[in-house]
């Protein structure tokens, strides 16, 4: 998906994937506790480099909440910021694993939130048209 989409689309997606884990689907399976919060984190490392400080120490998945309630408060700022950095072909950051383009960090974290956002949509349509849930059949695992 175009980088421009994936900004137009940030607020439906974030509303999206909190839905979802809010609700009753079942996702203990899945590492969305891990990497949530993982992504949401280094989303707000390139949001403090523009002077918008979000900072949570909620575990786990439950840190969307607060990023969400945070970003309610913060979203003209915040979507003026993530546009900024979109456009900024040159700006660079220092992370763990060295240095990277902010635009490229960016696009990356939205890549995530609309590909978790897409899943969890999938998932819950299934669950809501009572899907029958797939099972490994140990005839398929020998093939």
């Amino acid at each position: 998906m175009e980088a421009a989409a994936l900004y137009v689309r940030f607020k439906d997606n974030l509303a999206t994937i909190l839905g979802a884990l809010n609700s009753k689907l079942e996702v203990r399976s899945m590492p969305y506790n891990v990497s949530v919060p993982l992504e949401v984190d280094l989303l707000a490392d390139i949001l403090r480099l523009h002077g918008l400080d979000f900072r949570s120490e909620t575990p786990g998945a439950a840190r969307l909440d607060d990023f969400t309630r945070w970003f309610q408060q913060h979203e003209n700022q915040v979507m003026e910021v993530l546009q900024r950095v979109m456009e900024d072909k040159r700006a660079y950051m220092k992370t763990a694993g060295g240095t990277v383009l902010q635009k490229e960090m960016l696009i990356r974290r939205l890549e995530f939130f609309n590909e978790t956002a897409h899943t969890l949509d999938v998932m819950m349509r299934q669950q809501q048209l009572h899907s029958p849930k797939h099972f490994s059949y140990p005839f398929l695992l020998n093939q």
